[in-house]
């Protein structure tokens, strides 16, 4: 359903729906004025509000759900008819389909705000919802005749085998399923809440909270009718139930107002974009006005290629998400949001967000930001390069100048080993020889080795490779690693960087103890080296610490160095995602 404004359909079905409630309360206006009044409330918001959900595209069939809960609503009260009124298929039609208001009011206050149930437990639920009323229903009036289920005996009614006890146990039975299935209800409504964020989370609150109040106050009043409660207090728990039927129209209503009040956020956007003095803080401001923590900014590199606004490389989880394109004031692409989907419902907000930032980039920052992002991206792999150039150049010094020279001697005492054989003379000392520098070469390749990669951290993982580490340290190191096996490439950093911290403590900082720690909180590793030393530390100089600074951001991570005459933290953060 679409137009320019829901205002004359809402009125005309809101007209219908009043008309047809005023009606049917005719029998019992002069009685239950109060009553009716709300029931007619009820069952005009309830239309109302379905019509005003269609004219959202994004809910998809919400809407018709609401106005079919509004129809079952109004059949749900015709059991107060007199006698006189309940001709015909009445009864039994609001026998049957009372209990549906329910049923499919909770389906449209689970799904929203999106057009379908997203997961498979929730569409099971409303089929066991659906099946039960049904199912129960019909078994209930083949075992009943009208007049005891309240109803007039000359009603419409599908009697097969009336049995009085076994339409009692029964329809108690069905009280008990429809109390559960009410409690259920509220339980996938929090664990909707709980799994919702940002825009989403606004949106479907006010709807939640509405049904997690009729949940448990119409389960509060059909257990009075199950345990035959005085009638004072079933009156007015019928009642109360009567009036939180009306919040969930009203909620419905507010998180509608809320989308559209949320599209007057993009003009504030536009004046905080203009502050920005770097695309961190446009994608800071972005995130914030979306709702979307995780939203990255994504900046073109190459032709066919991009990379976040820090000059990372997009994950694959980062390239799965929502594209959105920046355009400048020309059309062309400037940069792209890369959204979670959830926004999708949201679209004209993102979309509006997105030519607003568009706007802000392409006077200049972007330009002048990915400049000096791409400038620290180069002298970070410029670095990186000497680094690995540096380390295959140790490699092969300490081959160079270790282990070949003792294969030498063995290709050496073997010979002579041969020699002395070919003569008849007995070659043992040279063969034992031989056996011990062949030995001593060994032992020489397993150190080299070890330093490229341990294997008690590959075998084992950190805390033991640094527990060696320790022992062959000249001074004190305390160890408290608490994060349990992480990633290959994070856990080889850590080691390095740690490694490196404790050499320079070693050989600069006069220290009398070093502590080190690695704790893993939310996904995001944290590893401390801190000593007692003179302080001094720091990434100029040659430091070996800068190199591994590059490989931490790598990884997404940071690196720093807190020191003075007190001591030296070096901090690594990297994140586990």
């Amino acid at each position: 359903m679409q137009g320019k404004s829901p205002v004359r359909a809402i009125a005309v079905v809101s007209l219908i729906a009043a008309v047809t409630a005023i009606l049917s309360w005719i029998p019992t206006w002069s009685a239950e004025f109060a009553l009716g009044t709300i029931y007619v409330f009820v069952v005009t918001s309830f239309a109302a509000s379905g019509v005003f959900l269609l004219w959202d595209r994004s809910t998809g069939r919400t809407g018709w759900a609401m106005i079919v809960a509004a129809f079952c609503y109004e059949a749900s009260w015709w059991w107060t008819w007199p006698p006189e009124w309940e001709i015909g298929p009445a009864p039994l039609i609001s026998f049957l389909f009372g209990y549906w208001w329910f049923a499919v009011g909770g389906l449209a206050l689970l799904r929203y705000p999106e057009p379908v149930l997203s997961r498979r437990y929730e569409r099971a639920y409303f089929v066991y919802f659906a099946i039960w009323i049904v199912g129960v229903k019909l078994f209930i009036a083949a075992v009943s005749e009208p007049e005891w289920a309240g109803w007039n005996p000359h009603a419409w009614w599908l009697t097969i085998v009336p049995n009085r006890s076994l339409f009692e146990t029964a329809s108690a039975v069905f009280k008990i399923g429809i109390i559960v299935l009410a409690l259920v209800l509220v339980v996938l409504l929090l664990l909707k809440i709980r799994r919702s964020r940002g825009l989403e989370r606004a949106d479907s609150l006010p709807v939640t909270a509405a049904g997690i109040a009729i949940g448990f106050l119409g389960s509060f009043y059909i257990a009075a009718q199950l345990f035959h409660l005085p009638p004072p207090v079933t009156d007015a728990l019928r009642t109360i139930t009567a009036l939180t039927a009306l919040i969930a129209p009203i909620a419905f209503l507010i998180s509608l107002t809320q989308r559209r009040l949320a599209r007057s956020s993009v003009a504030d956007l536009v004046v905080r974009l203009a502050d920005c003095t770097s695309l961190k803080d446009v994608q800071t401001a972005l995130r914030e006005v979306l709702g979307d923590p995780t939203m990255v900014l994504a900046v073109q590199a190459s032709p066919s290629h991009y990379v976040t606004c820090e000059g990372y490389p997009l994950t694959g989880g980062e390239l799965a998400r929502w594209r959105v394109p920046m355009p400048s004031g020309n059309g062309r692409t400037v940069a792209v949001l890369l959204v979670d989907h959830a926004l999708r419902r949201r679209s004209d907000l993102v979309r509006s967000a997105a030519v607003a930032g568009g706007l802000v980039l392409e006077n200049g920052l972007l330009r002048d930001d990915l400049a000096a992002q791409l400038a620290q991206v180069q002298a970070s792999r410029r670095r990186i390069a000497e680094a690995g150039l540096a380390e295959r150049r140790r490699i092969e010094r300490n081959l160079h100048d270790g282990a070949q020279q003792l294969l030498l001697r063995v290709m050496s005492s073997l010979s002579l080993a041969r020699h002395r054989a070919q003569r008849g003379r007995d070659p043992s000392a040279a063969i034992e020889t031989a056996g011990n520098d062949l030995d001593e070469a060994l032992a020489e390749l397993r150190n080299l080795a070890r330093g490229i990669h341990p294997a008690v951290l590959g075998e084992m993982g950190l805390q033991p490779a640094l527990e060696g580490v320790a022992d062959r340290m000249s001074i004190p190191v305390t160890l408290d690693v608490t994060a349990d096996r992480l990633p290959d490439p994070i856990e080889e950093t850590l080691y390095f960087v740690i490694c490196e911290a404790l050499t320079n403590v070693i050989r600069h900082a006069e220290a009398g103890h070093a502590e080190v720690r690695v704790t893993l909180r939310d996904d995001t590793v944290v590893a401390r080296v801190t000593d007692d030393g003179r302080g001094g530390a720091g990434f100029d100089g040659g430091s070996g610490l800068a190199g591994l600074r590059d490989r931490v951001e790598t990884l997404r991570g940071d690196m720093t160095i807190a020191t003075g005459g007190n001591g030296t933290t070096v901090t690594v953060v990297i994140p586990c995602e």
